[in-house]
């Protein structure tokens, strides 16, 4: 087993639930269907989805959704698409038990068939995960590539085709043989305790693993929604306070321009009673952003599809592409040079438990058999230093390296 006992410091993370959760996960691996394994925001529980078949539909709307996990890429395509895993099993807690989802019927035997294969895998002590991945293609990322296409983007802003513009980049790493994505999900756990934390399986399309501060809408019980902006990004050290944060004027109008991106969706569908929190500064494992929260009561303004709408108005945000969001959009889609895949897209549980919440894709990496491929942006305004866009991704690859990398 792969568990030490550092990481089952969490007493709802005993020996047991592990042991299950790793079958769950080699087996949805062995078997090629899609599954996530994901830890709210300021909870101490892992969560599990995953569907018996790898035929997926999307629903209407995320209102009326069945019980499951969304994962959307930065933009759909022939080849990367939105997918929805249903919660045909599920891995109970409390009972360290692997059950149906209530209400699935197996008719066709495919749980059952589930548990046996399940059961022959856990006694295989051989089964590698890395045996089922492919290793990525090269990866051509260069500093000069980067700096070059930074300038590009502040020369068209100068222009005035554009407010802001938030190009990206990749880059892989190797892994260490010790690495293994549900130890690394446990460490990501422990280290971000205010970030949505997920893994996720997509049958021809890999397994992220990531960690992301960015709320894009929420939806609960009581039908609130609620999302929210976040932009600027500083590195900080262990300890630091928060009251003592200093913001430069570019990274205060960078955040200024994610809020009023909101204020305009709302006013495009004619909705003026929200509430709005912030902005202030918040924490992420080592950096610190600034934070704006947004509220609507979706029964006293009547608007019962508010998040649909919503989402369908938000992403891509402007936070992961820029402003104007379509021109910005083309703008990358001609100049950034590769695909993002489900990088700067959005991923979370749908109506479970009561509540939808789904986030942007921040933090997160894609992993292979031997590497992983990191993914990382900058915002660009007028203000910014192409070398200083470069290094905040540079900090961005190391916040999640400084966790999920074993010690040398």
């Amino acid at each position: 087993m792969m568990e030490s006992d550092k990481q089952l410091s969490n007493p709802k993370l005993t020996t047991a639930f592990m042991e299950k959760l790793e079958s769950l996960f080699n087996t949805g691996i062995k078997m090629d269907l899609p599954f996530a394994i994901w830890r709210n925001p300021q909870e101490r529980v892992i969560h599990s989805a995953l569907q018996l078949d790898q035929e997926g539909t999307l629903p209407e709307d995320i209102e009326n959704a069945p019980t499951g996990f969304l994962i959307s890429p930065f933009e759909n395509s022939e080849e990367h698409g939105s997918q929805f895993i249903k919660s045909d099993i599920l891995l109970d807690g409390d009972l360290n038990e692997i059950l149906l989802s209530p209400g699935y019927r197996d008719d066709s035997g495919k749980f059952e068939n589930f548990i046996k294969q399940l059961t022959l895998i856990s006694r295989n002590d051989k089964f590698n995960y890395r045996d089922f991945l492919d290793s990525p293609k090269p990866i051509n990322s260069t500093r000069e590539s980067f700096v070059n296409l930074v300038q590009k983007c502040k020369d068209s802003i100068t222009e005035g085709y554009y407010q802001k513009i938030v190009p990206s980049r990749r880059e892989k790493f190797r892994v260490d043989k010790s690495f293994h994505p549900l130890k690394e999900l446990l460490k990501l756990c422990d280290s971000y305790e205010n970030a949505f934390v997920s893994l996720v399986y997509l049958p021809n399309q890999g397994l992220w693993l990531g960690a992301t501060p960015e709320l894009l809408i929420s939806l609960d019980d009581a039908k609130i929604f609620t999302t929210i902006s976040l932009a600027g990004t500083q590195e900080i050290r262990p300890g630091f306070d928060l009251s003592q944060a200093s913001w430069t004027q570019k990274e205060i109008e960078e955040q200024a321009l994610v809020s009023r991106y909101i204020i305009n969706c709302f006013k495009k569908i004619r909705l003026r009673e929200f509430d709005e929190y912030g902005p202030k500064t918040v924490k992420a494992g080592n950096l610190i952003h600034l934070k704006t929260k947004f509220t609507v009561d979706m029964e006293d303004v009547n608007f019962p599809q508010l998040g649909s709408v919503m989402l369908d108005l938000l992403h891509p945000t402007s936070a992961v592409c820029g402003m104007p969001m379509l021109p910005a959009a083309r703008f990358l889609k001609e100049n950034e040079g590769y695909d993002r895949e489900y990088y700067s897209g959005y991923l979370g549980p749908v109506s479970y438990e009561g509540q939808t919440a789904l986030y942007v894709n921040l933090r997160c990496a894609k992993v292979f058999k031997n590497d992983m491929i990191l993914f990382a942006g900058a915002g660009v305004t007028e203000d910014s230093d192409p070398e200083r866009e470069w290094n905040e991704t540079e900090i961005k690859f190391q916040t999640l390296l400084n966790i999920i990398q074993p010690e040398s």
